[in-house]
This record gives C-alpha cells, sequence and structure tokens, in this order.
C-alpha cells in the first residue's frame, strides 16, 4: 500500500490505526534503535515488531531516525536480517553482548565519575534515604496518577522525562515541578547512545533540556541514558557537557508488565538505604506500576526510609563504594 502520513495524532492512534489494518492482513511493524518507547506500545498491543540494526538501517537523518518509508521498506527486502522484538527483553532484545561490551568499556570512565560526583549510583548506605525515580514520561494517563499518590504519601520523586513527551504535555512537566519534584533529561526519544555520534547525543541532550527549561525555568543538569545505556565515550561526552549522569541501583523491570505484585516485591526485597529505585510513567501501560506505588512506600516507610530527591544522594566522598548497575530494556 502506498505510504500514510499520520499528523498530530498520539501513539495509541498509531495502534488503533495498525491493529486495524492487522484485522485485515498480516502486518510487520519495523523500528530501529533510535525511539526505544514505541515498541512497547505495538508489543502490548499484540503486533509483530522489528528492529532494523546498523548494517541494515537506512542512514539516520539530521535529528531523530531513519527515513520511516525506507526503513518499513525492509520488511519486505530484508526481513530475515531484522530481530524481532520480545515483549519482556524491550526494544534491545539480542543486543546483550553489544551492551555487556559498552558497559565494560565504560566502567574505568565511570567511577571516575563516581568519585568526583558526576556518576550517580547510590547514596550512602549509612543513611535512611531512599530516591524514587521514573523514567519515559510524562504521559497523559499515567502520570497525573502517579502524582497524585505521591501528594497523598507527601513523597518527593524524580522525574526524568523524554524531550518528545514533555514537548506535547508541558502542563504537567509544569505540575511535576511545581508540587516540589526533580526533572530531569531523559534524552528527546531514548535512543541507545552508544549508537550515535556526540553530535547526536548532545541534540538529544540539548533539544529535551531547552523544552524542559521553558517550561520550568531551569535547566537540567541530571541527565539519565535510556537503558542506562553508555559507554567510555558517551559519559564523556555528557559530563564534559555539565551532565550529571544518574544510573540505579535497583530495577524491578515494571516496563515488562510482570504483574503489580512482583513489581513491589522486587522493589522492596532490593531497596537498601540510599537506594536509587527506578520505575516508569511513560512509554506503555504503568498500570501496574501505579497499582504497585502504595505497597512500595508504605512498607519502605515502615522500614525506616525517607525518600528525597534523588540530588539529595549525590555525595563525592561516599560515591566509591558504588557497584555500577546492569542495562535494562526500557
Amino acid at each position: 500500500m502506498p505510504p500514510i502520513r499520520l499528523e498530530t495524532v498520539g501513539v495509541r492512534d498509531v495502534v488503533a490505526r495498525l491493529l486495524r489494518l492487522a484485522e485485515r492482513e498480516p502486518l510487520m511493524c519495523v523500528i530501529d534503535s533510535t525511539n526505544g518507547v514505541i515498541d512497547g506500545y505495538l508489543t502490548a498491543a499484540g503486533l509483530d515488531v522489528y528492529r532494523a540494526d546498523g548494517d541494515v538501517a537506512p542512514p539516520r537523518r539530521a535529528f531523530g531516525s531513519p527515513d520511516p518509508v525506507v526503513l518499513a521498506g525492509l520488511g519486505r527486502t530484508r526481513r530475515s536480517r531484522l530481530t524481532r522484538i520480545a515483549s519482556d527483553s524491550g526494544t534491545l532484545t539480542g543486543l546483550d553482548q553489544r551492551i555487556e561490551d559498552d558497559l565494560d568499556s565504560a566502567a574505568l570512565v565511570e567511577a571516575e565519575q563516581v568519585a568526583s560526583g558526576r556518576c550517580l549510583l547510590h547514596g550512602r548506605r549509612a543513611h535512611p534515604r531512599v530516591a524514587l525515580t521514573f523514567d519515559d514520561g510524562p504521559d497523559p494517563d499515567h502520570t497525573p496518577r502517579l502524582l497524585d499518590l505521591l501528594h497523598h504519601y507527601r513523597v518527593p520523586a524524580t522525574f526524568f522525562c523524554l524531550g518528545l513527551h514533555a514537548a506535547a504535555h508541558p502542563r504537567l512537566v509544569a505540575r511535576i515541578a511545581g508540587e516540589g519534584h526533580s526533572v530531569g533529561n531523559h534524552t528527546w526519544s531514548h535512543p541507545y547512545l552508544p549508537d550515535l555520534t556526540k553530535h547526536e547525543v548532545l541534540a538529544q541532550v540539548d533539544r529535551t533540556a531547552e523544552v524542559l527549561a521553558g517550561i520550568t525555568g531551569e535547566v537540567p543538569t541530571l541527565f539519565r541514558p535510556p537503558f542506562g545505556g553508555r559507554n567510555a565515550d558517551v559519559l564523556r561526552w555528557l559530563a564534559e557537557h555539565g551532565q550529571t549522569t544518574v544510573l540505579w541501583d535497583v530495577e524491578a523491570a515494571d516496563w515488562a508488565l510482570p504483574g503489580a505484585p512482583a513489581i513491589a516485591h522486587q522493589v522492596i526485597g532490593d531497596t537498601d538505604f540510599g537506594s536509587v529505585i527506578l520505575l516508569h510513567d511513560g512509554g506503555g501501560d504503568r498500570s501496574q506500576t501505579i497499582e504497585a506505588l502504595p505497597l512500595i512506600l508504605e512498607t519502605l516507610m515502615v522500614s525506616g526510609c525517607r525518600f528525597v530527591p534523588v540530588e539529595d544522594l549525590i555525595d563525592v566522598d561516599e560515591q566509591k563504594e558504588c557497584v555500577a548497575p546492569s542495562w535494562t530494556s526500557a
């Protein structure tokens, strides 16, 4: 069929149209790794999603993803060279060895930046402070519900926002900041950063920072790489650009929809004093995360934890004890 360009619609509208097409004939969706949020919606809807990598994917345009018409055409001409995305492993399905190699290359620079306060994995274990962080929003359905819960429990959090979502929902970003939560940079379109050039990485950072600063009045300096994806070059580029890389030591894979009890059990069991907890408020159905949050908050509070913005955990003198987390698929 001829290409159809969908203007001024949300991702849910795109998914709905694709589902209607899939009812009539077999359909495959093709993405590349420069946009790591769309596949979550597609796979959750039951659509077949494939990723085109390096030697197969067409060249990226000046900013963002390759030409979508060319990308889709690979489904007809190069299907055997594409990687099918699994819902339980996410955008980077099949790239475990590549990711491991990138993390290994980052280890020395990461240790140096942890010691200098340019990278955070977790805070002091001696103090009962914990940072709750949310990635991939803001989302018009899920972020307001999370904010309501945080307000009810009087808990501050840190939201690492995607630029494309912040630009679409500025009032939500304003509400996040207005209610006392921290706002961090999570890139514009959620790419796997080691795939990008220095110019492309910094463009992702700057475009998002411009949008967030225009809403909150402050340029964010806290940065979380999508998927935790990093290598030595990426960490150096970010630090030179004035960013503090925020990682985590507790992650419940809520993006994979394991169920609210599983999410709560994982977070509660893994959290220690000083922990940075990674959850998600965007990028897919986050109803399980919302359902799990009251039990997480109440249990950790009873255990003596006090929730603080993530920047309150950054302590140069104590960061040398931190151990790097593994990558995550969302």
